[in-house]
């Protein structure tokens, strides 16, 4: 492409203005999806441009290098499609009643405008509505949880400053709420919406749905943190949100679905192959067998379960339930 050059420049300098700590060689040549060489002639053509890059050699004696970014006010602008994303974002967090988090999205969204030019925001005007009105989240229908107030933000800042948190829980089964000082290590979105947190003074990190804290209080104490645990790799044990032993999963789709079953993303361990009818096979390693069986009802016969027993019998017994349940038609 004829302009290449010059969109590999300014996508270095968007990405060197962007960080803390500075990025190396190797990082900026990820960042651009180019090779070693390439980036180095890219970084040397932008010092030529921006004599204000700085660089500086870190603990491990590797040289980073940063762009200041003051340096690219009036030079670069801020895509329509950005702030659109972003205030659209916030939209769906609200229908999913997150408010705090749409309310951190605003903010953000309101910095990219405020470094915009008058002239270039008053012609973007219109075509970020255009685009957030074609995202149609913010009427998107369907129950939601009811979050308190100031019970995100709470969180959100005693997960970030590693501060034990006291909060106010309602179990389903119980009659009153109960008070538990929590070491909180993350939040986990989708359905719900739940805290990953231990009870202080016991090891094993527990899911607290955040629709049940009534209030969240930070501490002014700090907690120690398990090094050796990863928010991610704990989401990834289970299909959903509930955590049990993993399990190999087998999953068929039929050929009239296959390419719509291609789509998702069932699992971040799966894998795919195709028969020669068409029909598609997805296999992952997960638990949270309950969530699978919601999920699947959606497929109804689309999706034939190979592996494991369990979660097949599972499906039998959920079907068979709500199939009885809604044969009755008396009054």
């Amino acid at each position: 492409m004829r302009y290449a050059p010059a969109e590999r420049l300014l996508r270095l300098a968007r990405h060197l203005a962007g960080t803390r700590t500075g990025l190396t060689l190797d990082e900026m040549a990820s960042a651009l999806d180019v090779g070693r060489r390439t980036a180095e002639r890219l970084r040397d053509s932008l010092a030529d441009i921006f004599p204000q890059m700085d660089w500086w050699d870190d603990e491990e004696r590797v040289r980073r290098w940063r762009l200041p970014s003051s340096a690219l006010v009036g030079v670069m602008e801020v895509s329509v499609e950005s702030v659109a994303a972003i205030e659209t974002a916030a939209r769906e967090c609200d229908a999913r009643g997150e408010a705090d988090r749409a309310r951190l999205l605003r903010e953000a969204s309101t910095t990219l405008r405020a470094v915009m030019l008058p002239d270039a925001l008053r012609k973007a005007e219109p075509d970020i509505a255009a685009l957030m009105e074609a995202e149609g989240i913010a009427t998107r229908p369907g129950p939601r949880p009811v979050i308190a107030d100031g019970v995100l933000a709470t969180l959100r800042r005693a997960i970030l400053g590693m501060q034990l948190v006291v909060v106010r829980y309602a179990a389903g089964e119980a009659d009153e709420e109960a008070v538990r000082v929590l070491c909180p290590y993350g939040l986990l979105y989708g359905g719900r919406g739940w805290l990953v947190a231990n009870v202080e003074g016991l090891p094993n990190m527990r899911l607290w749905r955040l629709d049940r804290i009534a209030s969240a209080v930070a501490f002014d104490r700090g907690f120690q943190r398990h090094k050796d645990f990863s928010l991610a790799d704990y989401a990834e044990q289970s299909f959903g949100i509930f955590q049990e032993e993993s399990l190999d999963v087998a999953l068929r789709f039929t050929p009239d679905v296959a390419e719509d079953a291609a789509l998702w993303k069932f699992h971040p361990s799966q894998m795919t192959t195709r028969d020669a009818d068409g029909s598609l096979h997805v296999r992952f390693h997960a638990g949270g067998l309950r969530e699978m069986c919601w999920h699947l009802f959606t497929w109804g016969k689309s999706v034939t379960i190979m592996s494991p027993d369990e979660l097949r019998t599972m499906m039998m017994r959920m079907s068979a339930t709500v199939a009885q349940h809604h044969a009755y038609s008396g009054g």
